[in-house]
């Protein structure tokens, strides 16, 4: 009855079940209201040497679910006053939010929270924007980023999203890539993390930015799981503003954890699963050109509506809107802004093959003159699950020993980086896989150390090709320099929508992480002490592609109108990547460090502490040769045209 939810309880020395049988004396009331169903905070404090009796009551305690905290030395002034027998005393204040002993910033976030605040799509780092110096990444930084920056989740005091660094029960989970976390185990799997934004101590390292350390759930000694499955969908939606009907979606995320004894006191799994399924529409509007530009007829140009209109000369009343070429000032006018081919000797319409070729690619307008919308369905699937073990060897030795992995892929119609209509669309995969083995050891009451090894292996495809159309296909006398990337040239034509596939990528990246560490903690007297060190290795292979199907580049010259320039089959920039794209990379670096809390009076407390990272030069075990090659680029050519355009700067147009 004396402990009620949400309530925060101080435990004072060891009074639980090793020392005193069964349920303890001063933690029985924990466990009974714990069977009870409330859910309160356990501090754990005592006077004797640390590691003696609040790492048994906390421990104690972990076995059967009850919350506790990490990363955190808390110190909880309570005042005692004598009292009569009939009096109860009822502790109730939460910790005092200014702990004087720390001076490192960051609060954690503890199980509770992470499970009752909504998060969308159960993001754990969303978490990390209520504290004080974190912010999300920026719409315009997200979007451009596309999945590269998914793991980069915010920025803290002003640094960069690539400057935080990210760890699961103490080992690493950073991207070394493209930064950000690799694994995100989802928020039924986590106990608590916290975020160290400033000042921490010395055991934090490997970046400028934030720590994020994330604690697992572990396995008691009842068998303990959950189910879940949430859904969304377009029942309730609203229309796009540039959509006729509601983009679809159909959204489910489900999963489950179990966690229990293998063997009763000194074995315990902890296991989960979530997997998601995401088919969301996306609305895109773009310029395209109008039916009658499509045949080399721009006098929509000079636009009635506007009141604008053609003399008897053929010259447009706004000369702005006014077709014409470039070569002199004033632009030399086209009458009625009809191209000259359309009476040539060719023909009625003689359109350039190398836009002949390319038109195709080009969707008509569905929305007024000059504009196409569509609405498309983007595809990801996602699955990871994760397997904890704890054994207890002995009561001074402990090991654990954690593997998780996710896999996923991704389709989009859309590419951030690409065209903007449908026609060239770009795929991805990732899966990651982290394996954790750390032994504990309890030297003394006052000396306890920690060895630990991890390794991450992350796989990420991003922008996979699925179109292959090739240049050759479309008459052009070069072809694709990386095979992986064969598709469509990317087209830029001044004003329009952009057609082809994306000028980089794909970008394939397969990264090896081994992480060998250990500390040792001593508190001597008035001192925490903190000695470790540890050995990193990377190994990265990676390819990277680079305009490997061509860059077209079509502006307003010589004539006014880009478009007009594209059907006469005049870029003035092309650019097309060869070489040996991949690479290979491996790195090396060492770390030591020693930290010391001294407690000079109940006043005063000196955190001390001296860092030292040496990390080794990068070497490559395979360099590329990659090179930008310009002009020359031989455009599709029709046999019953003999006469050669004017050469382009950067290209070779032949007609």
């Amino acid at each position: 009855k004396l402990i009620r939810n949400g309530m925060n309880v101080l435990t004072h020395c060891n009074a639980g079940w090793l020392a005193f049988v069964d349920v303890g004396s001063a933690t029985a009331p924990m466990y009974a209201a714990h069977k009870r169903g409330k859910r309160f905070h356990v501090y754990c404090d005592e006077t004797r040497p640390r590691c003696q009796g609040a790492t048994l009551t906390a421990w104690e305690l972990a076995q059967e679910g009850i919350s506790l905290n990490v990363n955190e030395s808390l110190n909880v002034p309570v005042r005692l006053a004598l009292g009569t027998d009939a009096q109860q005393v009822e502790v109730q204040a939460d910790a005092q939010l200014i702990q004087d002993t720390v001076t490192a910033l960051g609060k954690p976030v503890v199980e509770r929270e992470i499970l009752d605040l909504p998060l969308n799509g159960r993001n754990f780092s969303q978490l990390g924007t209520l504290q004080p110096g974190v912010v999300p990444l920026t719409p315009g930084l997200k979007q451009a980023g596309s999945s590269l920056r998914e793991g980069q989740s915010y920025a803290v005091n002003g640094l960069r999203p690539e400057s935080n660094n990210f760890l699961i029960d103490g080992a690493n989970n950073f991207n070394g890539v493209d930064g950000g976390f690799v694994l995100k185990p989802p928020v039924d799997a986590i106990t608590e993390f916290r975020i160290l934004t400033h000042n921490s101590n010395a055991e934090f390292g490997n970046s400028l930015g934030s720590t994020t350390n994330i604690i697992t759930r572990s396995g008691t000694n009842s068998f303990h799981g959950a189910l879940w499955e949430f859904l969304r969908n377009d029942a309730l939606d609203a229309n796009n503003y540039f959509a006729t009907t509601t983009e679809p979606l159909k959204q489910n995320q489900f999963g489950a954890t179990i966690g229990g004894p293998i063997r009763r006191d000194k074995t315990f799994f902890f296991a989960f699963y979530e997997g998601f399924r995401n088919r969301q529409g996306e609305t895109q509007g773009s310029t395209v050109p109008s039916l009658k530009q499509r045949q080399g007829d721009f006098s929509e140009l000079c636009d009635p509506s506007k009141g604008e209109s053609f003399d008897s000369a053929g010259l447009c009343s706004n000369p702005e809107h006014q077709l014409g070429i470039g070569y002199t000032n004033p632009a030399f006018p086209i009458p009625f802004n009809r191209l000259p081919f359309l009476s040539s000797p060719f023909g009625p319409f003689n359109i350039s093959p190398f836009a002949e070729s390319l038109l195709p690619l080009f969707p008509e307008p569905n929305s007024g003159l000059n504009t196409f919308v569509s609405t498309v369905s983007k595809r990801d699937d996602f699955n990871q699950a994760g397997l904890r073990i704890d054994h207890y060897l002995t009561a001074d030795d402990n090991l654990n020993f954690r593997y998780m992995i996710s896999d996923g892929t991704r389709f989009d119609p859309l590419s951030p980086a690409g065209a903007s209509v449908p026609g060239f669309p770009i795929g991805e995969s990732h899966r990651a896989q982290d394996f954790v083995a750390q032994e504990t050891h309890t030297f003394s009451p006052t000396v306890v150390g920690v060895l630990r090894f991890s390794f991450l292996r992350n796989k990420f495809i991003f922008g996979e090709r699925t179109n292959h159309t090739s240049p050759g296909d479309l008459g052009f006398k070069y072809d694709s320099s990386l095979d992986l990337a064969t598709g469509p040239p990317f087209i830029q034509v001044n004003g329009y929508t952009t057609i082809g596939d994306p000028i980089t990528g794909p970008r394939n990246s397969y990264e090896n992480a081994y992480d060998h560490n250990g500390s040792l903690s001593w508190v001597r007297g008035k001192h925490d002490l903190k000695f470790g060190g540890g050995y990193q290795h990377l190994h990265v292979n990676a390819l990277q592609g680079i305009a490997t199907n061509g860059f077209f580049v079509i502006v307003p010259f010589p004539l006014t109108d880009a478009f007009a320039n594209f059907m006469y089959g005049q870029p003035v920039f092309f650019l097309q990547g060869r070489g040996d794209f991949s690479r290979g990379i491996n790195g090396q670096s060492l770390n030591g460090y020693v930290q010391d809390t001294f407690k000079a009076t109940s006043r005063l407390t000196f955190n001390l502490g001296l860092r030292y990272d040496l990390p080794f030069p990068y070497t490559a075990d395979a360099l590329g040769s990659g090179a930008a090659v310009h002009g020359n680029a031989e455009c599709p050519r029709r046999p019953a045209l003999s006469w050669r355009s004017r050469q382009t700067r950067g290209t070779d147009s032949d007609l």
